[in-house]
Parts: structure tokens; sequence; C-alpha cells
């Protein structure tokens, strides 16, 4: 009997400190601090024990680690916003997070209108949303939507649309909702009438974003990039102020002469062909009108009505295009 008196001994000293340490680890730090817990997505059981004792709600991360796993929870957490307190005992933290009792994230709205440059989305996205527009440029230029768009830039694929976003949203999160929401939004009927155009999808958004800048009236779309699609295929330069302006880096309400001679390749009265790359951000009527142009007519020019409507003016000869060009100077283009 004296031989197990030591070892019984020891086994009781072992169960009550086990007993000890247990306790500790299951009790709350303690206090009524309340903190916003944030679980992201992709954390797993390791991940959120570990913040759970960085944000001081937990004693020790491998107890929490051990009851998750005992609770059959390890699994199944939640990502989320979660209002916890340093009162909680531990099971019950992991509850709330297996359970995704989660609280409502204050959002945010922001419209992004058609015909945006990148820089100016760039500009709207970092003042309506509080994100320094330096994340939101270096989001857009990491994308991983560059390779598969055949793009150097975003320009072009910020889809304009009314957006709501979470005050925990990122930058790469941002950008990555926007252009995916105009992946979404592309109709599979597009690519069938490219096709029979002989155009790219790239090629489509190119002259839609032309089309975007330079109609102002939905019905007038389809005519105005089919007065462009039938002066690519005769050979003619675009002559679109809308690249111009793009080129100039700001819009004139009137080009000059010394504007239409900016050397760029975005210039299209020096340029042949389309631009390089898009010039603005096109909506869906005007991607619509890329896909579907309306060259019935045959028209090869048009000049803007300058009478507050928005409408323009259409010829299929350069003698009627200067003819409509003194009527709208005259004031008798109504």
């Amino acid at each position: 009997m004296k031989r197990l008196a030591a070892p019984a001994l020891a086994l009781c000293a072992a169960a009550a400190a086990l007993a000890i340490l247990y306790s500790w680890a299951s009790s709350p730090p303690g206090g009524h601090r309340q903190v916003v817990f944030v679980v992201e997505r992709g954390w797993g059981a390791r991940r959120i024990a570990e913040a759970l004792q960085d944000s001081g709600l937990v004693r020790s991360t491998l107890f929490v680690l051990w009851r998750a796993d005992r609770l059959g929870v390890a699994g199944s957490f939640e990502a989320g916003r979660y209002a916890l307190d340093s009162s909680m005992p531990p099971d019950t933290i992991l509850s709330m997070i297996a359970g995704g009792e989660v609280i409502p994230v204050p959002t945010r709205w922001v419209t992004l209108p058609e015909g945006l440059t990148l820089a100016q989305s760039t500009e709207l996205l970092s003042t309506e949303l509080g994100i320094p527009a330096e994340s939101l440029r270096q989001a857009e230029a990491s994308s991983p939507w560059l390779d598969s768009l055949g793009a150097g830039d975003l320009e072009g694929y910020l889809f304009p649309e009314t957006y709501e976003f979470g005050d925990t949203s990122d930058a790469a999160g941002i950008v990555d909702r926007i252009v995916e929401t105009g992946m979404r939004r592309w109709s599979p009927s597009r690519d069938s009438a490219l096709s029979a155009l002989g155009l790219s999808r790239r090629e489509a958004v190119i002259l839609a974003s032309i089309v975007e800048r330079e109609a102002r009236l939905d019905d007038e779309r389809p005519l105005v990039a089919g007065v462009f699609l039938s002066r690519l295929r005769r050979g003619m330069r675009l002559e679109s102020c809308a690249t111009v302006q793009y080129a100039l880096g700001s819009v004139h309400e009137h080009l000059s002469f010394a504007d239409l001679k900016v050397d760029s390749p975005y210039n299209t009265y020096l340029r042949e062909g389309l631009p390089p790359g898009p010039i603005c951000s096109p909506g869906s009527a005007s991607l619509d009108a890329a896909a579907a142009p309306d060259t019935s007519a045959g028209y090869l020019y048009f000049v803007s009505r300058d009478d507050g409507s928005g409408g323009h003016l259409f010829a299929t000869t350069l003698a009627g295009h200067l003819a409509n060009i003194r009527s709208v100077r005259l004031g008798t283009s109504h």
C-alpha cells in the first residue's frame, strides 16, 4: 500500500491541476467588454481560435480548439460579424459563430453611371465608400479578370449599376464584384450576333464605349453604332470626337483643330480602325447597339442637333453631312 501512495498522490495532484486549468480556460476573461468580432471567409477553427484569443475574448487557443472539436462545430463556422462580449463563456461564443448568429452589416449604396472612365469610376467609388483611391487602383491593376478579358487595364469593364457594399468590403472585393456583374449581365445572344458581324467581344466593348459617349438617346444608339461599323467596313476613319476627348484627358465642349491633331492611338481622326481600348464603361443599351447596329439606311455621318434634345442628324454622304452642319449652325435643324 505504501508503494501506491506516491503515484496516487501524483494522480490526484494532476487531476486537481487539470480541474483548475479547465476552470480557468472555460471561464470568460471577465468584465463586459463588447467586441464586434469578424470571421473572414475561409477561416478555419485554428485561425478563429487565435483571433478570439488576440481579441481578449477567450483565455486559451488550445482550449477553444478542443471545445470546438468536442462540440462538433470545428468545421461549421460561418463568416460574418458577431456581437461578442468578454463575459461570454467560450462554448457560447463557439455556438454563436457555428450558428451564424451574425449582426447586420451596415451597407453603403453607390451608383456608377454609364459613360464613366476608369479614373472617374475609381474616384467615385473612393468618395462614396471611403476607400483610398490608390487601394482601388492597385486592385484594378492586379485584377484576376485582366487575363480573361485580354486587357491591359479595366477601362470599359466597371459595369454601370447601383451596388450595395458592406462596410467591411475591401478594394479587391469591390472591383471583382463590379467586373463580375458585367460578365453576368453579358447576354450570350450577343456573341452569335458579334460573330456574324466579324467583331470580337473586346472590339464590341470598344465600339459600345464610343457609342456610349456619342449617343444620348437609346433609340439612336443602334444608328450611331451602324455609322461607325459602316465606316470601319469602308476603311474610313471613325472620326469620333469622343475618342479625341479621351486622348486629351478631358471633355471639351467644342474641339479645336489643334485638338483634332493630338498624337494618340485614341485619336480616330488620325488613326484608322478602332482605338486600342474602350474609352469608358458602356451600359447595356450601348452594348446591345454594338451587337445589333442599324446599317439599313447606309448612314456614314451624324452631327448633334445642338438643341438640347440629345438627338442627331444623320447623313449618307459628305454633302448631306455638311448640309446638316449648316442647318445646326443656323438653328434650322428642328
